[in-house]
Parts: C-alpha cells; structure tokens; sequence
C-alpha cells in the first residue's frame, strides 16, 4: 500500500515531467528506487519530510538519464538550412548524470544518520 507521502513525491515527479496517468506506474517504481536509496545512504528508516523534493528530483532525474538511455539519442543541435541534426554521446550524458547525481550527498549528509558501534562491553 502505498504512503500518504509517497504519493505526494509521485504527483510532484508526473506534474513536473509532464507525465500521463497511465504512466504512474514507472513514477511510482522510480520513487520508490530513489526512496529506498536515501533511507540506505542515510542509515533511517523514515524519510524527513523536507527530502521530499529531493527524492522528487532524484526520480525525475533518473527518469531523463533512463529515456535518454533507451533512446540512445539525445539532440544537441538541429539546423534547419540544409538540415543538419547533431546528437550527443549517450555514454557522455550517462557521465554527466552519475556525476549530477553525486551532488545530492551534499543534500543527504545533513540527513545523515551515525552508525555507532555496538557497545561490547554491556553488563560487564
């Protein structure tokens, strides 16, 4: 079943790509991919509340990186006289997105929970 506050997160990701409702499934499955990655990354088992636009971002990022991906194709420029078309390097954009989403530890390390080592020495 889904959470009160997955659902906000899907409906920010479908409004901001422009998606139809019958493609809410595949938002809903990136959501909860992204979601499942913070609550890792950040050692919690709840997602705060003010992560919800990031997980949004995370998704819709994910998202752009798969369609491109699939299609293989991304336009980089398009001239009408004599029709010139340019595509991109997939393999290029597929770098520059890792890399992009790398810059959302900055925003995961304040969430960040500390994992401490058990003491051993209990009842002793």
């Amino acid at each position: 079943m889904a959470s009160e506050q997955e659902n906000r997160i899907v409906a920010e990701v479908m409004d901001n790509m422009k998606m139809a409702e019958t493609e809410e499934s595949s938002a809903r499955r990136y959501v909860r991919r992204v979601v499942d990655k913070i609550l890792i990354y950040c050692c919690r088992e709840d997602l705060p509340e003010r992560l919800e636009g990031t997980a949004a971002q995370i998704a819709e990022d994910m998202l752009k990186a798969d369609l491109l991906v699939s299609t293989g194709k991304e336009t980089s420029s398009v001239t009408r006289g004599d029709t010139t078309i340019s595509y991109r390097d997939p393999s290029a954009s597929r770098s520059a997105t890792v890399d992009f989403m790398k810059n959302y530890e900055t925003s995961l390390n304040h969430y960040k929970k500390m994992r401490l080592p058990k003491d051993n020495h209990a009842g002793s």
